[in-house]
């Protein structure tokens, strides 16, 4: 649910004139973006979890400071961005976390979906697809990475995303549109290489008796 920069300021100042409570509207309103985007940077649930909690707390206490002339969605970004960075460097080695359960366009907070609503067949590929862009982001330079994941999981427009990572406008758009034209040519590799096993696959299989 898209809701204005106004209803945020609202929020905000009601937090500030003394009714904390409200700030879990801020909360439940950014969580599931947030979680999205913190899971695929640092591949863990548990570690995005505590790095999406630690942003919401990191703004609850910096509230005071916020500017309000810009926006509070794109400052919370920043912030989240910052803190997977931090948790990173302090962590230093990726978990395994598997992808069957997460649903990158709409899901909700990485719910898994009902397994009678999706067959073995279905959650198996959409592990391998999920694991196949985990991939391909790793590769990726951090800020092409970044800005894809803002564009993709955060749903957040390129001018949020330049606010949010602190570039210009231009820079943010050729960041989506290199990292997309890398992922493209990644995969490209991808396929060709899977196409050369199939075919060597065939000729074995032709030699047999």
């Amino acid at each position: 649910m898209n809701l204005s920069a106004h209803d945020d300021g609202a929020i905000i100042a009601s937090v500030l004139a003394g009714d904390p409570g409200q700030f879990e509207q801020l909360v439940a309103r950014y969580q599931s973006p947030l979680l999205r985007v913190a899971l695929s940077r640092l591949g863990c649930h548990e570690s995005a979890d505590d790095v999406v909690q630690e942003t919401f707390l990191c703004a609850f206490r910096s509230l005071h400071s916020y500017d309000s002339r810009y926006s509070f969605r794109t400052w919370l970004w920043t912030i989240l961005l910052n803190q997977c960075r931090r948790h990173y460097r302090k962590s230093r080695r990726r978990p395994e976390v598997t992808y069957d359960g997460i649903e990158f366009a709409d899901g909700q907070n990485g719910a898994s979906p009902a397994s009678h609503e999706v067959g073995p067949p279905a959650q198996l590929l959409a592990k391998e697809q999920g694991e196949l862009l985990q991939s391909m982001l790793d590769r990726l330079p951090e800020k092409q990475a970044d800005a894809l994941r803002l564009r993709f999981f955060g749903e957040l427009k390129f001018q949020e995303i330049a606010d949010a990572m602190g570039c210009s406008l231009s820079s943010a758009k050729n960041r989506v549109r290199w990292g997309l034209t890398k992922m493209s040519e990644m995969l490209t590799s991808e396929v060709y290489l899977w196409s050369g096993s199939c075919y060597q696959n065939d000729d074995s299989r032709g030699d047999s008796p």
